[in-house]
C-alpha cells in the first residue's frame, strides 16, 4: 500500500498537467482516480502511480525522481505482498527492495537471500507496468542464484497492464 504524500501528489497532478498537453482524455482520467483514491479513507495510490507510470513511458515524459521513487516503492510492496517469502531479494537501487518467494527455493531468514534480482527503476517500472515483458529485459537485469529467474512469474505487477 503506496499512502499518500503531499510531494507525491503534488508530482502526479504536474505530471497530469503534462500529460494533458498529450493526451486530454487520459490525464483527466487520472487525474478522477487520484482524486477517488484520496476519497477513500485509507487510500492505497499505488494503482495510480502505475497507471500514470505506464502513461508517461508511453509518451516518453520525465517522471522526476519523486515519482520514480513512489512507483519503485509502492510496486515492490504489492509484489511482496503478492509473493510473500524470503527466498528471492528484488532491488531496484536506490529507492526498494523487497523478500520475496514462489514457494520453491531455501528458506531464507538473514542476511542476501542466495537469489538476488537486481535491475535499473525504469526497468522495473516497465515490467511492472506491462511495458516490457521479461524477455523484452533481460539484458537489463542481473540476477544470481537458482531460483531467480522465477521472478519472472510475478509481472506485470500492475492489474490494469492487461487492459491496455
Amino acid at each position: 500500500m503506496f499512502k499518500p504524500a503531499v510531494s507525491v501528489v503534488e508530482a502526479l497532478q504536474d505530471l497530469f498537467t503534462c500529460l494533458g498537453a498529450i493526451e486530454c482524455g487520459r490525464a483527466a482520467d487520472l487525474g478522477l482516480e487520484l482524486s477517488a483514491e484520496l476519497a477513500n479513507r485509507r487510500p492505497d495510490l499505488t494503482d495510480v502511480l502505475l497507471s500514470t507510470a505506464q502513461a508517461a513511458r508511453e509518451h516518453s515524459l520525465e517522471l522526476g525522481e519523486e515519482l520514480t521513487a513512489a512507483i519503485c516503492r509502492g510496486a515492490s510492496a504489492r509484489l511482496g505482498s503478492r509473493h510473500p517469502g524470503a527466498s528471492i531479494e528484488v532491488r531496484v537501487p536506490p529507492f526498494s527492495a523487497v523478500q520475496i518467494g514462489f514457494g520453491t527455493g531455501p528458506r531464507h531468514t538473514r542476511g542476501t537471500p542466495p537469489n538476488v534480482v537486481e535491475m535499473s527503476p525504469l526497468v522495473f517500472i516497465d515490467l511492472a507496468t506491462g511495458r516490457w515483458t521479461w524477455e523484452d529485459s533481460a539484458h537489463h537485469i542481473r540476477s544470481s542464484g537458482a531460483h531467480a529467474h522465477e521472478v519472472q512469474k510475478a509481472f506485470p505487477i500492475w492489474s490494469g497492464a492487461a487492459e491496455r
